[in-house]
């Protein structure tokens, strides 16, 4: 029996063997501090800790994919790079008033910085694709709350679209960036209404605008998104006009250059090109010339239009098209394409019905978007690499895929491939016609409606000057 002094409770005894630990307290000891540490982090700098997030999910695919698939070029590559290339090697900046010329001092930074050859120039573009991920959590958590920020920052870090479009030597992955970062600053003004950060955007915008001249549907879009928020036409004034002001500011002296070289008031003189292309590439249901009618045609007219419609025939690019008609008639850039603009003009006029729906198919189809294949861009490497546009002076810059690149292409695929939101069918257009309704409905949603504004003039500025150009989006 036990004693009385011990006081143990009967059964006591059996007790008196090894010591139990109680399990739950493991976690509090173990893994308690660690959590509850994590969680502070993560409650203190909510914003830092998705930023981390995303720029992590960013860079995996990048270093991943950056070296195993040659850098893609496109037949307008060149009209780029060799302005670029010039003035890194001191010989000026001799650019074609059909190219703008923010892309070609990107294209000069990136080789100043990381080494003249295209894979520094294409590992420069990556890192603005890491940037376009974090800017896009930004403006999502300025719109639509810290989530859905960080939601749409993770989808554009992983999304193989935008990985792609980097490595092309082409302005889409700049222009992104910089349209991004305009739209969150002109959100940041819109909130703050600080005059200052209205004049910024307005400068963001024209160096957007002088990355690809696309950029300017975005012009009304800003005083529309004023006016609905403040709800006041004698508050809009004075924000509108500084982002004029600002704008004018980047755009007016590249007006005034190309008056004084190419003889044009324009920021790019490429409208009859990119009409040609909607009409005779990515779409050739166009007539562009009727024998019937053929005593209507003025002689030149006449002779620009049966070019065109034999290139349609021969399923020629828009630009060799477009060259072969400035050839013909010996044309400057400028004369070339004042005169396919007018013309191209005419034929859309001729068939304004045809046009329309035209226009409307291929919005719907940048909307929606295509599973982008990298085989695809593979396999025109070697064509493209051997145009003759290329100079002499910087074919050793470019160089055939290598048989280790070609035993890449699974894997480059793969990782290319591990987000395609055009994969998810009528998902995202639903989900972006779902979020414009909220911006129109919804008051504390209405500054994100410059982001549904942007989007919607964007592509159907794209589909009704171009076509469905799948880059575009």
């Amino acid at each position: 029996m036990p004693s009385p002094e011990s006081g143990a409770a009967p059964g006591a005894a059996a007790k008196s063997g090894p010591v139990s630990v109680d399990r739950t307290e493991r976690p509090r000891l173990i893994g308690g501090p660690v959590g509850e540490r994590a969680r502070a982090i993560i409650t203190s700098h909510p914003d830092a800790v998705a930023i981390g997030l995303i720029v992590l999910a960013a860079v995996g695919p990048r270093v991943a994919f950056a070296f195993r698939p040659p850098v893609f070029l496109l037949r307008d590559t060149v009209s780029y790079f060799l302005p670029a290339w010039d003035l890194l090697n001191g010989y000026g900046f001799d650019i074609s008033i059909r190219r703008t010329p923010v892309y070609p001092l990107f294209l000069a930074g990136a080789m100043a910085a990381f080494g003249e050859d295209l894979v520094a120039i294409a590992f420069a573009q990556h890192l603005l694709g890491i940037l376009s991920a974090v800017l896009v959590y930004l403006l999502g958590r300025k719109t639509f709350g810290r989530g859905a920020g960080l939601a749409a920052g993770l989808l554009t870090a992983l999304g193989g679209p935008l990985l792609i479009a980097e490595h092309y030597l082409m302005p889409e992955s700049l222009l992104t960036a910089l349209l991004l970062l305009t739209l969150l600053t002109f959100l940041t003004a819109l909130e703050s209404g600080r005059r200052r950060l209205f004049a910024l955007a307005g400068l963001l915008l024209g160096v957007s605008l002088l990355c690809k001249p696309v950029a300017q549907v975005l012009i009304p879009v800003f005083p529309l998104v004023i006016l609905v928020c403040y709800r006041s036409l004698r508050r809009a004034i004075v924000p509108s006009a500084l982002i004029g002001v600002g704008l004018l500011a980047i755009v007016l002296p590249w007006m005034a250059r190309n008056v004084l070289v190419q003889g044009s008031a324009t920021t790019a003189g490429a409208l009859g090109q990119t009409l040609l292309a909607r009409t005779a590439k990515h779409d050739t249901g166009f007539d562009w010339y009727d024998p019937a009618r053929a005593d209507t045609y003025e002689r030149r007219e006449g002779i620009a239009r049966q070019i065109v419609e034999n290139g349609v025939k021969q399923r020629l690019s828009d630009g060799i098209i477009y060259r072969r008609v400035q050839d013909r008639f010996g044309m400057t850039d400028a004369e070339a394409n004042g005169f396919m603009r007018q013309i191209a003009t005419k034929v859309i006029l001729e068939q304004p019905g045809y046009y329309l729906r035209g226009t409307v198919r291929m919005t719907w189809q940048l909307l929606g978007g295509e599973v982008e294949k990298l085989t695809t861009d593979w396999k025109t490497q070697n064509a493209r690499l051997s145009r003759d546009e290329w100079d002499d002076r910087v074919e050793y810059l470019l160089s055939r895929a290598t048989d280790a690149q070609r035993n890449e292409l699974d894997t480059a695929s793969a990782v290319a491939g591990f987000v395609q939101p055009a994969g998810w069918g009528p998902l995202l257009p639903i989900l972006f016609l779902m979020g414009a309704v909220l911006t129109v409905v919804v008051t504390r949603f209405r500054p994100a409606l410059v982001l549904t504004l942007t989007v919607f003039a964007l592509l159907v500025a794209s589909a009704a000057l171009v076509g469905s150009v799948t880059r575009y989006r």
